[in-house]
């Protein structure tokens, strides 16, 4: 039971990643489309869900078994976005065009650049999730102030998320090619690189003198 509750949550955190990322195809402009795609981890925040890119950089922090939590999260957030990227690409024909055109520029990339986009998103998702996972009220405006910056910063500059990139591909049917998992892989290796060794090395440098 707790298994699939674990997935289910997984998959509901797929679902607002995608609602976030049918906002932002559907915005012409690009800062107002950044802007509402954090609504999708705000809620997600808000009910607990399980995130992927949300998860990763504690991975040294927990029991080995921790890795098929990951695993499992991985498997939810993308049953979630194949079920919204199948609805939307159905139901709005003119979303999928343009997520077949963002598509394209991303399958373009080197496996590297793909891999460092996917890094630097790491580290932004990770300074927004574990700021808001803050137990200090007086810091409430400031967590809602962070997720709204940091989720749009890592839009605008063009990394890669790989939950949304599950969307995206799905939407525009490249999630199914072999290019298309090649490509999740790559950026889903960069989210946890990056936000893991941003981790460490925030741990290590924050922590008091004894």
């Amino acid at each position: 039971m707790k298994h699939l509750k674990n997935l289910l949550s997984a998959v509901l955190a797929g679902v607002m990643i995608s609602f976030g990322g049918a906002v932002f195809l559907a915005c012409e402009n690009k800062i107002v489309g950044a802007l509402l795609f954090s609504l999708g981890l705000t809620v997600i925040l808000l009910n607990g869900f399980l995130l992927f890119t949300g998860k990763t950089a504690y991975l040294f922090e927990n029991k080995p078994s921790y890795i098929l939590l990951l695993c499992l999260i991985w498997v939810g957030n993308i049953l979630g976005c194949m079920g919204m990227g199948a609805l939307v690409g159905y139901a709005k024909p003119a979303l999928a065009e343009t997520a077949s055109t963002v598509c394209t520029t991303k399958l373009t990339q080197l496996p590297l650049q793909t891999i460092g986009l996917g890094a630097l998103c790491g580290i932004l998702v990770y300074i927004a999730v574990d700021f808001f996972k803050s137990d200090d009220d007086k810091k409430a405006f400031n967590k809602y102030l962070i997720v709204f910056t940091a989720i749009p910063a890592f839009i605008i500059c063009g990394f890669e998320h790989s939950v949304a990139d599950m969307f995206y591909l799905a939407t525009s049917g490249d999630l199914y090619t072999g290019k298309g998992i090649v490509y999740i892989l790559l950026v889903t290796a960069g989210n946890l690189v990056g936000a893991v060794i941003f981790h460490v090395i925030r741990k290590f440098v924050t922590a008091k003198a004894k």
